[in-house]
């Protein structure tokens, strides 16, 4: 994909993480890699809704390039990238339920939907940091060397992918289960998977050794 086309992919998705709900106002940010040094990544205070292509900026090099300011956030997006070479984008809201979770501090550590297990594992709570900061940066990097989707405490959710895309049906994937968790609380009490049943997914599927040794680990 060229970076035109990755520019492109960028608005396409802020359209419709804005369009669902997932992001107000100037909330979120959006970033995907260009090289193994440098990565768009969306500006400051612009609607994820109203993006243009011409409206991303380039990160390189410790530096950047574009009409205006990168997001607030571009550090994190710089320590994931460094640490994770597998991960080409990254996408970071304050979709509703899942940020309310990230609200009381409870991430998903259990084994609930089979669906969300084979695909992200677990849905591991960040603690807080002062958003923006080097340490707060530190702090999301270092979680996202074992995990593609994140709570970050108090603040909102993190989803990494292989393309733009991946990150965009993670974070709706993380979006939904946290809906539904909280729907069937208000019904009755949620029954995890057994180990037997965790056991007969990894045979199952072609789950990332990443995320297997953390289903191990359940």
């Amino acid at each position: 994909m060229t970076e035109d086309q990755k520019r492109a992919e960028i608005c396409a998705v802020g359209l419709k993480l804005y369009r669902q709900g997932f992001v107000a106002a100037n909330d979120g940010n959006i970033s995907c890699r260009l090289s193994s040094d440098s990565f768009l990544i969306t500006p400051t205070n612009v609607s994820k809704g109203d993006l243009e292509p011409e409206d991303l900026i380039v990160i390189s090099d410790g530096g950047f390039r574009g009409k205006t300011k990168p997001s607030s956030e571009y550090k994190m997006h710089l320590e994931i990238f460094q640490k994770r070479s597998d991960v080409n984008a990254i996408i970071h809201v304050h979709s509703p339920y899942a940020t309310a979770f990230a609200l009381v501090g409870k991430g998903m550590d259990e084994p609930i939907l089979p669906e969300v297990v084979v695909t992200l594992g677990k849905i591991p709570l960040v603690p807080y940091e002062t958003p923006s900061t080097r340490k707060f940066a530190e702090t999301v990097a270092e979680t996202a060397i074992h995990y593609d989707a994140m709570l970050l405490e108090k603040h909102g959710v993190v989803t990494l992918g292989e393309n733009i895309r991946d990150a965009y049906y993670k974070l709706e994937r993380t979006e939904h289960v946290f809906k539904i968790v909280q729907i069937a609380r208000h019904i009755g009490d949620i029954k995890p998977l057994s180990r037997a049943e965790v056991e007969e997914l990894i045979n199952a599927y072609s789950i990332p050794d990443r995320i297997k040794k953390e289903l191990i680990n359940l």
